[in-house]
């Protein structure tokens, strides 16, 4: 059969065109999705506060306050003591390490830190990410700006969906996090230097294990609860 010339172009520009259209739509309905008026089950305000009582404490005392206060106000949603691993974190150019001690789809809470100088590129996340200085110095320079900001122990960092910085800790810097939002979009950034450049992959396969640890401990809670 004849076609018009070009007309193969034409469909290809035009499915192009529908796959942008159709992506746009999904991230706009997920956006909406992790901005919904659902219960959530953490407070950023809760985190910051229970961050700030512990800072300047020695970083690994401080951890375990925060987890033994956390068990207690949120039985059932923190992993157990044999399911907390420090995990290395290469993303951005920076070099770090987490414990995640909660995780959803929605929100996530997470000790993080580096034991080095180090620093790149946040990420940019369909989530708000809230972190609060237990001890060292966090360095953040704001896209748009051109001055950085040093924050200290005590202080909060909010760094909001759609955000880009530049990041930077001193060696001994460790902090408490807590996202919400999106949690899946938040992995492709978080395991990208890890897969294309360390080639790290008992890191990445530790990573995806405690994620799904933490998404299996809250369908557990959840059917245990009745649902509530």
């Amino acid at each position: 059969m004849w076609w018009p010339k070009g007309s193969s172009w034409a469909g290809r520009g035009l499915r192009a065109g529908l796959a942008v259209a159709g992506l746009a739509l999904l991230v706009q309905a997920l956006r909406g999705w992790a901005a919904s008026d659902r219960r959530f089950e953490f407070d950023p305000d809760e985190i910051a506060r229970l961050g700030k009582h512990h800072a300047g404490l020695d970083h690994e005392l401080a951890f375990s306050k925060i987890i033994v206060e956390l068990r207690k106000k949120h039985p059932g949603h923190i992993l157990p003591d044999e399911d907390l691993q420090w995990v290395f974190v290469n993303a951005g150019g920076w070099m770090g390490s987490m414990c995640l001690l909660h995780a959803s789809l929605s929100e996530y809470v997470l000790l993080f830190g580096t034991a080095v100088d180090t620093g790149g590129h946040s990420g940019r996340y369909w989530a708000d990410i809230h972190d609060t200085v237990i001890s060292g110095t966090f360095r953040q320079w704001k896209e748009g700006t051109t001055k950085s900001e040093i924050y200290y122990p005590g202080d909060t960092i909010v760094h909001r969906s759609g955000e880009a910085t530049s990041v930077q800790w001193s060696a001994g810097t460790w902090m408490v996090e807590y996202g919400r939002g999106f949690i899946p979009s938040t992995l492709g950034f978080a395991l990208a230097d890890t897969v294309f450049s360390t080639q790290d992959f008992l890191t990445l396969f530790y990573t995806v294990r405690v994620y799904v640890k933490g998404l299996l401990l809250e369908a557990s809670t959840y059917f245990s609860s009745g649902g509530h």
